[in-house]
């Protein structure tokens, strides 16, 4: 035997002593860790395919309660979006609510859509694009009675720069001022829209039309005056 086989030999008998001490001292707990280890992996897939399984059982019961307000059904639909609401998935939960709210809404209930949207965009478990989505929806709503201060209130968060909501929260700030004959704050609102080089084509065109309007009104009470 040569000396570096023998040596290595020693170096072996070592490291084993070495592990059977290890062994000795935390073998049990060793196991037991492995053990925790495999049973979290596993309760985790679990956990998974449960979460899973539970947004395609939401998502169906979604669609099928979009149809039945489609159809006409609608005691039928609310009844199964209510319950999404209550205890869906937190994504299907917020859709069902959004649902709901247009239903009331199209239903001639506004006040109890408003309502309905404001929640949605005071609710902590609603995503931030969807509070903005609320708050305009809210905001159309009230479009029609609803005094420039409100609409100020409701709407001052949306029209900062780089919210993208900005643009339709400008255009229904235009169209309120127009409505309570507040020109100035009006021609503000779509010559903003009008400048921002990121305001989609269509809604332009409606800020370019209605500042046209504006713009010819003092001079259509001139030349009645004269």
């Amino acid at each position: 035997m040569s000396d570096r086989d023998f040596f290595r030999e020693v170096d072996e008998a070592v490291r084993q002593d070495r592990y059977k001490e290890l062994w000795d001292k935390y073998g049990v707990y060793a196991l037991i860790a492995a053990g925790v280890i495999v049973a979290a992996v596993a309760g985790f897939k679990a956990w998974t395919y449960w979460q899973e399984r539970k947004a395609q059982e939401a998502g169906t019961e979604f669609s099928q309660a979009v149809t039945q307000l489609e159809g006409g059904e609608a005691a039928k639909a609310r009844d199964a979006l209510n319950a999404l609401a209550e205890k869906g998935p937190p994504g299907y939960s917020v859709l069902a609510r959004f649902q709901l709210a247009a239903a009331e809404a199209q239903a001639g209930n506004t006040d109890k859509a408003v309502a309905d949207y404001d929640a949605l965009a005071t609710d902590s478990g609603t995503d931030n694009i969807l509070k903005g989505l609320a708050t305009i929806q809210a905001a159309t709503l009230r479009l029609d009675t609803a005094d420039y201060a409100e609409m100020e209130r409701r709407l001052k968060g949306l029209i900062e720069e780089g919210s993208p909501w900005r643009y339709s929260a400008r255009e229904l700030l235009g169209l309120s001022a127009y409505r309570l004959n507040k020109m100035p704050d009006a021609e503000k609102q779509f010559s903003t829209l009008i400048a921002d080089q990121g305001t989609p084509q269509n809604l332009r065109e409606r800020a370019d039309m209605l500042l046209a309007l504006i713009v010819g009104v003092p001079q259509a009470l001139s030349t009645t005056a004269k």
